[in-house]
């Protein structure tokens, strides 16, 4: 996770292998984990999208339309891998800390996405990293008030 997306292959293999294990993630949690009645996997999937929209349309804006699939693969992969160790912490922390508490302190794997996917962002359009974060803060906001909007929850 300490590299750009400049190290990793433009490739739709990668994209697609990337993607294959966000689901899964998503519904290894779904499995483990009860969202309650709101939990859509295709809304999760459609928040996804959204993400990957906006990151075209900033890639685009910046000149960096050719960084897409490796930006893309990148964003998406790490966020499969910190889905996953959200689930596994919930998991082994519930037992012994309650739902609350452990949901609490898994939510944190959640909120580290953010300056991941603000460091892969930042080093695509090749800016600082603060806008980086900037920019996948607004990503989050975003995908949050998208779910929000279809689930009316906030």
């Amino acid at each position: 996770m300490r590299q750009g997306p400049e190290g990793i292959p433009a490739s739709w293999l990668v994209f697609s292998l990337a993607l294959v294990l966000m689901q899964l993630a998503s519904v290894i949690g779904a499995s483990l984990i009860d969202y309650g009645d709101s939990y859509s996997h295709l809304l999760a999937f459609l928040s996804n999208l959204l993400a990957m929209t906006i990151y075209a349309v900033v890639l685009s804006i910046s000149g960096f339309a050719g960084r897409f699939l490796q930006t893309i693969s990148a964003i998406t992969g790490c966020s499969a891998i910190l889905v996953l160790s959200f689930v596994a912490s919930y998991v082994m922390l519930t037992p012994f800390l309650g739902h609350n508490v452990a949901i609490v302190l898994a939510t944190l794997f959640i909120f580290w996405s953010v300056p991941v996917e603000g460091h892969i962002i930042a080093r695509a359009i090749e800016r600082d990293w603060y806008l980086g974060i900037a920019i996948a803060m607004a990503v989050f906001v975003a995908q949050y008030a998208f779910q929000s909007a279809l689930t009316g929850r906030l």
